[in-house]
């Protein structure tokens, strides 16, 4: 199994699509800070609209796709200047929310949905990633894109035997077509997809992806890329926002966390080793210090 596919099973995210808007005449929409661990995204499938965050302002038209990594405040709003923002309708038809707003100027017709992958995810992205813009209008690699969202439009807003299954299954194909397409990118984004693009330490990481409860060292993952264990940490420091002993501890870490929730009849101390984490008490604070508290109340918590 390559090391994306590697990635995401491990990480298991929940993918929704939620909205489906129709804008026209002046019209905004604002998104407040989202729960750690939530990334909202939207997909521009026609017209022109702006994007309003810290302050700044970017425009964006029909094939851009924006991720917020960290779920921060944002506001959409159309082009359009004059006149009072438009009422909004809405109307779910059991698949998502249908949004619309009338009035004078081109319209706008965007695709909203979020991907879960919980609390304790911050090894993905670094702090400084708060915006992913993606632009594809003009890229000819990325056809299945544009079938999927064709598709992902269609089941979301024609009811049809199977439609929600069919869209969650679609969100979660998104997901994993957008991280291809970041991958691929000159820089990706900063954090776990740009050290990911890194040829240099591409064997470490895909032998740690396999089997993340080995006993890994520094000098065992070095070896694996033919470098000096000097040498690997300094690739690393460039391409990753944390040292390799805490991206590997969280990564171990965030395992732990699907196990607990789906292997019930498995004990802590059981997962705890599965993960690679040599006793209870260390797996114990660890997972409290990342997830804020222990593997027992985080089993027995409510499921989102």
């Amino acid at each position: 199994m390559d090391s994306l596919s590697q990635l995401l099973a491990m990480l298991a995210p929940a993918c929704a699509v939620n909205l489906h808007c129709r804008f026209a005449g002046r019209w905004e929409a604002d998104h407040p800070q989202l729960a750690a661990g939530t990334v909202p995204w939207h997909v521009i499938l026609r017209g022109e609209a702006r994007l309003v965050m810290a302050g700044r302002m970017l425009d964006v038209r029909a094939g851009d796709i924006l991720l917020l990594p960290h779920g921060s405040p944002h506001l959409l709003q159309g082009l359009v200047e004059w006149g009072q923002v438009a009422p909004v309708a809405k109307r779910h038809n059991g698949t998502l929310i249908e949004v619309e707003t009338s009035g004078p100027g081109p319209a706008v017709e965007v695709l909203c949905g979020e991907f879960h992958f919980g609390p304790g995810y911050s090894w993905l992205f670094a702090d400084n990633a708060a915006l992913i813009h993606l632009q594809t209008h003009d890229r000819e690699d990325c056809p299945e894109l544009e079938l999927l969202l064709t598709m992902l439009v269609r089941e979301s807003l024609t009811p049809q035997p199977g439609g929600a299954t069919i869209v969650k299954s679609l969100a979660a194909t998104l997901l994993a077509l957008l991280m291809r397409i970041l991958l691929s990118l000159h820089e990706p984004p900063a954090g776990l997809l740009r050290l990911m693009s890194d040829k240099r330490l591409a064997p470490a990481l895909l032998a740690v992806l396999a089997d993340p409860a080995h006993p890994w060292t520094m000098e065992i993952m070095a070896e694996r890329c033919f470098l000096s264990r000097a040498t690997f940490a300094r690739h690393f420091a460039r391409s990753y926002h944390q040292t390799p002993q805490a991206w590997l501890s969280q990564l171990r870490l965030t395992l732990a966390s699907r196990m607990l929730m789906e292997e019930t009849q498995a004990t802590v101390d059981a997962v705890a080793g599965r993960c690679g984490f040599l006793s209870l008490a260390s797996f114990t604070q660890a997972f409290k210090r990342l997830y804020g508290m222990t593997p027992g109340q985080y089993r027995k918590r409510p499921r989102a």
